[in-house]
């Protein structure tokens, strides 16, 4: 399994269990999951062009050089609610905020990949 294949396989796996989080009210966890699907669909995209990442600082500028304004925007929201839900995470308003980032998110790297990425 190539890299792109492999970063895929993990953001489907974690978008199932965040989707699952949140219907049961698992806040806490929301956060969490949200930005590891992010960072997975990002590390995805850069494996296409055998791209790795050694720190978070490089997946962040990688992000803020590649993707329009609305979606770094909305991945900036959904990597701040990783700490806001974690530390605060009986509010379902952010972590709801979250799952809508997440939506913006995943919408872009669907058309971006050519590829339904939930399942």
């Amino acid at each position: 399994m190539g890299e792109y294949e492999k970063h895929i396989r993990m953001a489907r796996e974690k978008l199932k269990a965040v989707r699952n989080a949140f219907k049961k009210g698992q806040h806490t966890v929301v956060g969490d999951l949200a930005t590891k699907v992010v960072e997975q669909l990002v590390e995805a995209d850069a494996a296409r062009e055998n791209t790795h990442f050694g720190t978070h600082l490089e997946r962040h500028q990688f992000s803020g050089d590649r993707y329009p304004k609305e979606i770094n925007s909305a991945m900036k929201k959904v990597w701040f609610a990783y700490g806001d839900l974690g530390y605060d995470g009986v509010n379902g308003g952010r972590a709801k905020r979250a799952i809508e980032n997440l939506d913006k998110v995943l919408k872009y790297f669907e058309n971006k990949f050519g590829e339904q990425i939930e399942e």
